[in-house]
């Protein structure tokens, strides 16, 4: 269970973390569709205020013409037009004007107004089916857009006499669906309407049925009027399109709901008409870091989580290796202990050995001279075998090292008549102690008796590795050479008994001597236990 507190720190504070992290979020998403929302009211009110003002234009000309009883000429159109400012005050409407409503066969009044107003020679175009006409006799502000539109008679076309139909009937103002203006003459085109307020008796407000005499009205191209309402920096955060009955009034560039977040839809009524205003945001929406507090609550959440689980893995780290540390001590002065007994031991096992060497050395030497000679030539063998056991930390020495730094003590630091060959083994201590007195006494015999010395000797030593019933074992061949060789004799020395006596009792293997012609051969077999 200890083990797992370090998650269980980490989950408990990550998931507390998260979770006002996630409530901050939340929150920041609420203020966001809010704040999107209070914009894309805005922007619907820029438009709805837009037409107000445009409305109020139309509602100022019909008292114009009420005060005039109807009689306003060109010039005195043009001034009042004028005094408003339609083109710096009021974008988006092309311009205000009036439409004559009459019958067929009366289009001579309205040609007549057109040459006196305008000193415009023009027939009412196009021609008809209709039973009444709706001819342009006044518009300003003049420009060539709006001169190309006098004398077209409106009610020609099926959208704008629904409207004026509807105007009419109802003698409040009413608009058209999409139509393209009479103005659009150049190839940039857009979407239009246009806005009809009735005018006839002088004493009635809302003329309606045979009193409307004509129409006051206002052209309005749909892009001009919606780029005119939302031209403000804060409302460049909102993208919409416009459409009426799911025909385009105006849809702006950066329109694209499909990669939106927030969406909103309102409506918007205007002369009998509903418009559909779509709206989203604008990558300007998203200027900043929306979610800022929601990131650095939960960057320094996951940190304290981290922290914690990290300071409660240390803290067990720490009683853990204390407990090792504990665990090491005892260990050592275990060990220590151990060790001390193992020297006690290796010392007596030492100077037991040595005490055999002096005994058999001064049974079999002639002299003191002779005594001293072999006894220092074994026990700097059993130095070797020490000193590799020591730099290996009493645990490996490796055979061919055994075996060079022993030939060497012979036959001197050339080694010019002897060769070693073999794959590398590492001997155990006690095998490394026997082998290496055992080829130390072989090498002196061979120095001695074999004539390895002498310019034409030679001496080969090899070794094989296998395995026999699951152990390994090694073959170590022992090969002399030299024309001065020497037949050893039947009497057993005490070089040969300390051969066999390290080979066969300490190590539990065996050897086989031969001496041919050339020298003496003989095969040693060892079992390795706890060596490779």
């Amino acid at each position: 269970m200890k083990k797992f507190l370090p998650l269980m720190v980490f989950a408990l504070v990550a998931s507390l973390g998260l979770s006002m992290t996630a409530v901050v979020f939340n929150a920041e998403q609420e203020t966001q569709n809010k704040r999107f929302e209070l914009a894309a009211n805005e922007a619907v009110d820029n438009i709805r205020q837009r037409l107000n003002q445009h409305i109020a234009l139309l509602l100022s000309t019909r008292s114009l013409l009420n005060a005039n009883q109807g009689l306003v000429d060109g010039v005195a159109f043009r001034r009042f037009v004028r005094g408003i400012d339609i083109v710096n005050k009021h974008a988006g409407v092309q311009g205000i004007g009036y439409a004559q409503f009459i019958n067929v066969g009366e289009e001579g009044t309205s040609e007549q107004k057109l040459l006196d107003n305008y000193e415009l020679v023009r027939k009412v175009w196009p021609d008809t089916n209709e039973q009444q006409r709706s001819p342009i006799v006044l518009l300003e502000p003049q420009d060539e857009r709006n001169k190309t539109a006098l004398g077209f008679d409106m009610y020609h076309e099926q959208r704008r006499r629904a409207a004026m139909k509807r105007a009419i009937r109802t003698g409040e103002l009413s608009a058209t669906a999409p139509v393209e203006l009479v103005q659009e003459i150049t190839n940039h085109k857009q979407a239009g309407f246009l806005l009809y307020l009735p005018f006839g008796q002088i004493d009635a407000p809302n003329s309606v049925g045979e009193d409307v005499k004509g129409f006051v009205y206002a052209p309005f191209r749909a892009g001009d009027l919606h780029i005119s309402a939302i031209d403000q920096p804060n409302m460049q955060t909102v993208a919409f399109r416009t459409t009426d009955s799911g025909q385009l009034l105006y849809e702006a560039a950066s329109f694209s709901p499909e990669e939106a977040q927030r969406h909103l839809t309102k409506e918007l009524k205007i002369g009998g008409r509903t418009w559909l205003i779509e709206l989203h945001e604008t990558d300007s929406f998203y200027d900043g870091f929306p979610h800022l507090s929601s990131l650095v609550l939960g960057s320094l959440s996951g940190i304290l989580a981290c922290s914690l689980a990290i300071a409660t893995l240390a803290q067990q780290n720490a009683v853990r290796q204390a407990h090792e540390v504990k665990r090491v001590v005892e260990e050592a002065l275990g060990q220590k202990e151990m060790l001390l007994q193992e020297m006690r031991h290796r010392i007596k096992n030492s100077i037991a050995r040595v005490l055999a060497i002096a005994r058999q050395t001064g049974a079999n030497s002639q002299d003191i001279n002779e005594f001293l000679e072999s006894f220092n030539a074994r026990l700097h063998a059993m130095a070797t075998s020490q000193d590799l056991l020591t730099r290996s930390k009493w645990a490996r020495a490796d055979l061919e090292q055994l075996l060079s730094s022993e030939l060497k003590q012979v036959f001197g630091e050339d080694l010019e008549h002897c060769a070693l060959k073999g794959p590398k083994v590492e001997l155990n201590e006690k095998a490394t102690q026997a082998v290496g007195l055992a080829c130390h006494e072989l090498a002196t015999n061979a120095l001695k008796y074999g004539g390895v010395a002498e310019p034409h000797g030679k001496l080969e030593v090899s070794w094989q590795l296998y395995k026999k019933k699951n152990n390994k074992v090694i073959r170590l061949f022992w090969e002399e050479a030299s024309p001065t060789a020497q037949k050893p004799t039947d009497r057993k020395g005490f070089g040969t008994k300390l051969i066999d006596a390290n080979i066969q009792g300490e190590l539990g293997g065996t050897i086989i001597r031969t001496f041919k012609d050339h020298g003496l051969e003989a095969e040693i077999i060892i079992p390795l236990v706890n060596s490779t």
